[in-house]
């Protein structure tokens, strides 16, 4: 499990590391203060067409659905409300996208319209 990060932003895999806040090892974005590995992150800007703008936004998408896992957990006073990150980072996601022109992910969700002639989404002569 490598992890490499100079600061110079010289490959792909810096500056999306950088982006992500993934700087500092056993300091990550991921639950538990993890990092992505090198080969995750070369992995994901292949996936991603090559394109280190895109793998930023799908690094986005997984940090989103890893903290997803985690619930809110109050005692006492102290309450940490970890779906809160989850929520943040799809937030990220979708404004890195909008900033950067990149449209939805490749991997990700698409819009899905319901047609079976009771919806009210689609005209009635489109069903």
């Amino acid at each position: 499990m490598a992890f490499t990060y100079l600061g110079t932003l010289a490959t792909n895999r810096e500056k999306v590391r950088f982006y992500i806040n993934d700087r500092a090892i056993d300091s990550g974005p991921r639950p538990s203060s993890g990092n992505f590995t090198d080969d995750e992150l070369d992995g994901l800007i292949t996936a991603e067409g090559g394109s280190w703008q895109r793998a930023v936004g799908a690094a986005f998408d997984i940090l989103a659905g890893e903290w997803a896992a985690y619930v809110d957990t109050s005692i006492g006073p102290r309450k940490q409300s970890l779906s809160q990150t989850a929520t943040m980072y799809e937030k990220k996601a979708t404004r890195w996208r909008r900033e950067h022109g990149l449209g939805t992910s490749r991997a990700g969700s698409r819009a899905v319209t319901r047609v079976d002639g009771y919806s009210s989404d689609v005209a009635g002569d489109e069903v």
